[in-house]
């Protein structure tokens, strides 16, 4: 059985390149400088709104204070139950040990 591939244009697909070479740098020609800046902005944000790599958010979460209350132990809890990206999972795993580590070593300061 034969998948069917549809075939573009070539001179459709031309064309399209042409204007997009050329919609770039003459939207870019009208925008004022501030608007530039927003946009470039905007850009930057777009590409790294989402912050650190997971590496660098464990180590600037691992020195944070740690809230061991039983009410942030069952809010993780549910957050891991309802968690569906495993990147996700795997921050919340690690939320959960070091509440459970913290809750122990306070108990045993006691």
């Amino acid at each position: 059985m034969g998948v069917n591939v549809k075939r573009k244009d070539p001179a459709a697909v031309a064309l399209g390149r042409k204007g997009g070479r050329k919609g770039g740098p003459a939207r870019a020609a009208r925008l004022t400088p501030e608007q530039r800046s927003e946009s470039a902005r905007k850009a930057v944000q777009a590409r790294w709104g989402k912050g650190l790599p997971d590496q660098a958010k464990e180590a600037r979460s691992a020195t944070a204070p740690v809230d061991t209350s039983k009410k942030a132990l069952h809010l993780c809890l549910k957050r891991i139950k309802a968690a569906e990206k495993p990147s996700e999972l795997r921050r919340l795993t690690q939320e959960l040990q070091r509440i459970v580590f913290r809750r122990q070593y306070q108990n045993a300061e006691d």
